[in-house]
């Protein structure tokens, strides 16, 4: 059940074998998933009335649960829906800083992430060092491809990668570029 001072998100979250997607009962003042992701003090993600299924080629069962916990490392990628900011809550921070969008391709495991990666207006996109954070970094207008069967591929307003658990990742929009003759 939520209390009055929760908010329900459906969210998708992924791991290296699993696709889960369900309701998060999020904390007030906590308008976006990263947020949610990224807070230390829980290294558990509890979703509500899901549906889960294995994401190996030719498993099509799905399984509906009540609720499960998700170990926060495991989390390879989420996806919001409808995520908006409570009532008064629109407001820039204090701290706030101007960015522009900038195409980035992650490689995870099993998934290869392209989408635009938020960066301060000027900044120097050849110092940018995404994987030294060991935190959740979203990227907005993205595309996620499994790529042990790239049929299966989700795009999405945002998708929030766990950059701890990316191999590589690099300014560009095409992780396999061609080759040279």
């Amino acid at each position: 059940m939520i209390g009055p001072s929760r908010i329900a998100l459906q969210t998708e979250l992924f791991t290296n074998g699993s696709h889960m997607v369900g309701r998060l009962n999020m904390p007030p003042g906590q308008g976006r998933l990263v947020d949610v992701l990224n807070f230390r003090g829980e290294s558990v993600i509890v979703l509500y009335d899901v549906e889960a299924k294995k994401l190996e080629p030719g498993s099509d069962e799905v399984f509906a649960w009540p609720m499960a916990q998700i170990r926060r490392e495991a989390i390879l990628l989420a996806i919001p829906h409808d995520e908006r900011s409570p009532a008064g809550e629109d407001q820039r921070p204090l701290e706030y800083v101007a960015k522009e969008p900038h195409r980035f391709s992650f490689l995870l495991t099993n998934f290869a992430v392209v989408g635009d990666f938020h960066l301060p207006r000027g900044a120097d996109i050849g110092s940018v060092r995404p994987l030294n954070s060991s935190e959740f970094v979203p990227l907005t207008n993205a595309e996620a491809t499994y790529l042990p069967d790239p049929a299966l591929t989700w795009r999405a307003d945002v998708i929030v990668v766990n950059a701890a658990k990316a191999e590589l990742c690099y300014p560009g929009a095409d992780l396999y570029p061609q080759q040279r003759s």
